[in-house]
Order: structure tokens, then sequence, then C-alpha cells
């Protein structure tokens, strides 16, 4: 009998992918300027730990797909290529037109097309955030490791500096000491704890980025490692439940405690988000309730699909929106157009579809094909003869 040697297709997180495209625009949303109802909600103001579901997400996946999988130097190569391919082209790229964005404003106060207004700091100046040293730390993704005081940029790329140094944490672990025991789970359980804990001692909130956000995303990253343990040891049970009712009475409990945590515990008590990121990560992994059902809808699947573009792509658009907002319609509706907020809520409605509109647009023609020129990349023979690799032939 012939055995078959094609691999198992790795599990796929439906109901994860389709809250990654909603988290996405939530952010979206929370980085706009102008009045709405939603960016002025409790839920939104307190919104920062939703950015940490998603170092949660990147923990839990990155265990699931590399438990037992990282013990070379060719698998840790790889590893780092694939993270690189799937991160680097959109951030270089939005790197790039944020520079030119910022020499965009230089040029108009110097040919007098608009004036500096009152603590208006300009770009490439010393006591700007936008330099040439800053701009070099983001080409290396080092601009939010604690070198800068200050966003750089395009602020939401914090997390793609951040998280990329976590997954050289994640890979010296895999390969050096790989967790297998209860006790190994549980020193990380401690780790977790200590870290938030430091951190609150630190930070007043949740709402920190360029100085400890390394040390965040590295907490936030093992709560998903977590997350991945206790559900591969729950899934040879999940069987045995067979009513759905259970499953759609969890998830909706477990959307009402998000809800009340993130509205509720506010200041200090935000470091309390670990055990609640991993219920609500267990929950939607097994996704057999009817919110999963929702989020795993074509809609919202492909904006998981095209999430991290919507993530690093939208504050540029929400600086157009903003501008639009405060110069050009005061003139056309008037300068009371928002008084109320409900002319801000409609203006959400274009301004997230021309979200989704470029985003599509960089994943079509940014990420897929960066990514794809990344991996193919075969590189030195010197570099291949370290990590294992054949040398490539001569032609």
């Amino acid at each position: 009998m012939i055995k078959s040697t094609t691999k198992p297709a790795p599990e796929y997180f439906g109901a994860l992918d389709g809250f990654r495209g909603a988290l996405a625009l939530l952010i979206a949303v929370y980085h706009t300027i102008w009045l709405t109802h939603i960016n002025t909600s409790a839920f939104l103001n307190n919104g920062q730990v939703l950015v940490d579901l998603f170092f949660v997400f990147s923990g839990f996946l990155m265990f699931l797909l590399y438990n037992g999988k990282l013990g070379t130097a060719r698998q840790g190569f790889d590893f780092i290529k694939r993270r690189v391919a799937r991160i680097y082209p959109l951030h270089f790229v939005m790197l790039i037109i944020f520079v030119s964005f910022q020499a965009m404003r230089v040029v108009s106060h110097k040919i007098g097309l608009s004036v500096v207004e009152p603590g208006e700091i300009m770009p490439f100046t010393q006591s700007a955030p936008e330099t040439l040293a800053s701009f070099l730390a983001n080409l290396t993704l080092t601009q939010s490791m604690g070198l800068f005081d200050s966003l750089t940029y395009n602020p939401p790329a914090w997390t793609v500096s951040v998280e990329f140094y976590t997954y050289f944490v994640f890979l010296a672990m895999m390969a050096f000491f790989p967790p297998r025991k209860r006790i190994h789970f549980a020193i990380i359980a401690v780790m977790i704890a200590t870290l938030y804990f430091r951190l609150s001692q630190l930070k007043p909130d949740m709402d920190f980025h360029y100085d400890y956000g390394f040390w965040r995303c590295l907490a936030g990253f093992y709560c998903g490692i977590l997350a991945a343990w206790i559900y591969r040891g729950l899934k040879p049970h999940l069987a045995r439940i067979k009513s759905p009712s259970a499953f759609h009475a969890l998830e909706i409990a477990t959307l009402v405690v998000l809800y009340i945590f993130i509205v509720t515990f506010t200041g200090r008590l935000q470091f309390l988000f670990g055990p609640i990121a991993i219920l609500f990560v267990l929950t939607f992994a097994i996704g057999r309730g009817v919110i999963s059902s929702i989020m795993t809808t074509k809609p919202l699947l492909y904006l998981g699909k095209i999430s991290y573009s919507i993530y690093l792509v939208h504050v540029l658009i929400s600086i157009g929106f903003t501008v639009f907002a405060e110069r050009i319609l005061p003139g056309i509706a008037g300068p009371d157009w928002n008084a109320n907020g409900y002319g801000g809520d409609l203006l959400l409605v274009p301004y997230l579809c021309l979200v989704i509109f470029v985003s599509h647009y960089t994943y079509k023609y940014v990420e897929r094909p960066g990514q794809k020129a990344i991996l193919s990349y075969r590189g030195s023979n010197r570099v291949r003869s370290w990590v294992g690799k054949p040398p490539i032939p001569a032609p």
C-alpha cells in the first residue's frame, strides 16, 4: 500500500480571521479625529486593548503552526523569511508614502501654500519625530523599540516593529527551550503576569507603544501561546458536546465580558486584559456558535484577508478626511454641520469605504507580490550554507 506524502493542511480559524478584519475597521474608526458617536463612546475611548488582541492572535497561530518545526537553523531562517515577507513590503511602501507626505508639507510651507500653525513642528527638523534617524529606524523595524520618545511616520506601524522582534524571542524559545509540559506553560503564565504587573507600575494604562511596546507585545503574544496550549488540550473533548446552544451561549457571553471589561476596566485595571484575551481567542477558535457563523461570512473573511492593509493605510486616509472635515465641509454645509455628531457619523461611511477600497489594492499589488518576491529569493550560497540549504547550481 502506498502511503500519502501530502502534508495535512493547517487548521483554519475562520472566526478569528473575521474578527481580525472587524477589529482593523474598529481601529480605523478609533484613529479618526472628527466628532462621531462611535469614536466618543466609552468602548472606543478605552479601546487601546483591542490592538493587543492582534498580538494574542499571532501568538496563538504561530504556536499551532510552528510547534515542533523550529529546531534547526534552516527552519529558523525560513520562519523569519516568511515573517519578513508577510510584514515588510507594505510597511516599506507606506513608509515611503509617509516620507513623501512629510516632504510635501515642507514644500507647501516653503512656497506659501500653507502656513505653520501655532505649536506645529515641521518634519525633518531637530525636534520633529520625522528625521533621518527615525527613517532608518523604520527601515530596520526598530522605531518602537525604545529608541525614540514618540511615534514616527506611520503611527500604527509600531506594532509591526515590536511584533517582528517578538518573533525572534519565540524562535529562540522554540529552538532551545520548546515548552512541552504543564510546568513549562505554568512558567509562561507567571512570566505574562509578571510582565503585566511590571508594566502597570510604569504606565497608567495600556495606551503606550514607542517605549515599552515590545514588552506589551511580548505579554500578548505569549497569552496567545497559552491559549493555543489550552485549545490543543480541549480539542479532543469538544467533539463530545453536541448541543450548539452551549456554543451560542459561550460566544455571546464572551463578547459581553469583553465589552464590559473594555468599558469599565480603565486605567491600570486594563493590565488584567490577558485572561479576557485568552478567553476570546479560545471561544472563537472553537468557532461553533452563532457569532462565529456571522464572522465567517465572505465579506468579513475578506476583511480579515486585507486587515493588515487596513491597519497600515487607514491613518493617511484619516488625515485627509480630517482636513476635509475641518476646512472644506464647513464651507459647504455650514459651520455647524457636525454640531450633534451625526454629520461625523455619516462621514465615517465614505471614510471606511475608501479605507477598504485602498486596502484591496494594496493587498493585491503590494502585499501579495512583495511576499512572493521575498519568498522566491533564494539568497547567496554563503547564507544558504549557514542554514543548511544546498548551494544554487551554476548556470
